[in-house]
């Protein structure tokens, strides 16, 4: 049987952010409550490092032209649990502002604005992704989604992991995002290696998903924060208006 921590408000206990960092630096998966609401994570390290076993096989699938982690690791079954095609983009929940050129490359002003104005918070930013980013970590325009978690929890385990976590709602297709564990449905909990059972989330609705790749404020999906104020500071930042919204994006 799987392990689950209930933690309360505030930082979560240490014993709960040690056990689940080693489950995911050993390339696991783990139920985890963000802000918005709750996610399937995996620590991005692993997947950057080389450290895990790429899928090889004849018949391996392959995602923008790269090889892929083997079906057992924790990446690939995140995919498998919500019963999605594995060229779906996995959004990743990183620890400040400096994510945004760690990973990312020739960002724009009104992103760097919003970062500042926003996070940590509910709203996740489209970068162009850095040449160290696995082409099957990438969308298929070169884009990769950030986002700095306001989640205790999710920070603990940012900082205790050193890396990002690659991070998705945790839903199976066509099922609503959990915004509390009690709503966390069976087939996902029989799916991870270890849970955070933090209660309800305090946004309770997903991240607001904006890019400013194209010098446009383009939003691709509406989420938690307004788009008026988050359109407010990309203008005053440079950036011009586009219509373009896709809300079922990422």
């Amino acid at each position: 049987m799987q392990t689950v921590y209930r933690i309360g408000e505030g930082d979560p206990h240490g014993l709960a952010v040690r056990e689940v960092a080693r489950e995911l630096s050993a390339g696991g998966l783990a139920l985890i409550p963000t802000e918005t609401v709750y996610g399937l994570a995996v620590a991005v390290a692993p997947l950057l490092d080389g450290s895990l076993p790429i899928d090889s096989a004849p018949d391996a699938p392959l995602v923008n032209g790269a090889e892929v982690p083997v079906s057992s690791t924790g990446y690939r079954r995140i995919f498998k649990v919500k019963q999605r095609d594995l060229t779906q983009t996995v959004p990743w929940l990183v620890a400040d502002a400096a994510a945004l050129d760690a990973y990312g490359h020739d960002v724009d002003p009104a992103t760097c604005a919003l970062a500042e104005a926003f996070w940590p918070g509910a709203l996740t930013l489209i970068v162009r992704a850095r040449s160290t980013v696995p082409a099957y970590l990438q969308a298929p325009d070169g884009t990769v989604a950030l986002r700095a978690s306001a989640s205790p929890a999710v920070q603990a385990l940012v900082r205790q992991l050193g890396c990002p976590l690659a991070c998705t709602s945790a839903n199976t297709h066509g099922f609503p995002a959990p915004a509390s564990f009690a709503d966390v449905e069976q087939a996902v909990l029989d799916g991870v290696d270890i849970s955070i059972d933090g209660g309800v989330t305090p946004c309770r609705d997903a991240s607001t998903i904006v890019s400013c790749v194209d010098g446009a404020f383009t939003v691709i999906r509406r989420g938690a924060l307004p788009i008026e104020d988050l359109e407010r500071v990309a203008l005053a930042a440079g950036a011009c208006r586009a219509d373009a919204t896709d809300p079922g994006a990422r």
